[in-house]
């Protein structure tokens, strides 16, 4: 048997422990993967978001490099492009403010790369570019459209989450038409198969996907709510700051 914690717990001990969870920094390791399963980690990170200042991604790849042995961070750089064309931006605009917002977020990952950085463990820099390239990407991208095409609740949880996106993003007074939603899934598609398929992808037994926050739709993912779900070994966590 599979235990997964509720919906909205940080771990299976929130769910079920006999007591409250002890979410002091020093116990964080509870709610991740067991220690044998601690091998590889992508980093997941998003142009135009102000929640990736440089310090919080310095503490996400310092705590990164502490549980993990190989630390990947994860730029959605074309499908970032294809998100604010679905937003009312013209090719040429989405391209050009894509590259600047690239640009400056690499730099960010990089300054916060060089002080955590050590001959212990290796970073990788994993712009969507260049792993849609790797070997069984498209393979896994087409698992994601196929289950878009045949599994109504799915796609309905995926237009959702497009939504959420594109609210953010869409060039202001512009009135989203139902071509823009799907097109905008597009980035979901090129996204998901590193949430669903890292092992095979990279080529490890196991990969945890870290993100800042939760969709009900990873949820429900793991959750196995849909006709799509996790390969074997794949985890997702969620990073959250303590005040």
């Amino acid at each position: 048997m599979v235990i997964r914690p509720h919906a909205g717990a940080g771990c299976v001990f929130s769910s079920y422990g006999n007591r409250a969870a002890n979410l002091e920094k020093s116990h964080l390791a509870r709610c991740l993967p067991v220690r044998g399963e601690r091998f590889h980690v992508v980093v997941g990170s998003s142009p135009f978001n102000s929640y990736y200042s440089e310090s919080r991604l310095g503490g996400l790849l310092a705590w990164a490099n502490e549980h993990f042995d190989f630390v990947g961070v994860f730029v959605p750089d074309t499908p970032t492009v294809w998100t604010l064309e679905a937003g009312g931006y013209s090719p040429a605009e989405a391209l050009h403010k894509t590259r600047r917002q690239v640009r400056y977020l690499n730099n960010k990952i990089s300054r916060a790369r060089a002080v955590v950085d050590s001959i212990d463990n290796r970073f990788e820099l994993l712009p969507w570019s260049l792993v849609a390239q790797r070997d069984g990407y498209a393979a896994a991208e087409y698992r994601c459209r196929t289950a878009f095409a045949t599994d109504s609740e799915f796609y309905k949880e995926c237009l959702a989450a497009t939504d959420e996106v594109l609210e953010n993003r869409r060039r202001e007074g512009h009135h989203l038409s139902d071509l823009d939603r799907l097109s905008a899934v597009n980035y979901l598609m090129a996204e998901l198969p590193l949430l669903l398929f890292g092992p095979e992808l990279f080529g490890v037994q196991t990969s945890t996907f870290i993100y800042h926050r939760s969709l009900r739709l990873f949820e429900r993912l793991f959750s196995g709510k849909f006709s799509i779900g996790p390969v074997s070994g794949q985890h997702f966590v969620v990073a959250q700051e303590f005040t």
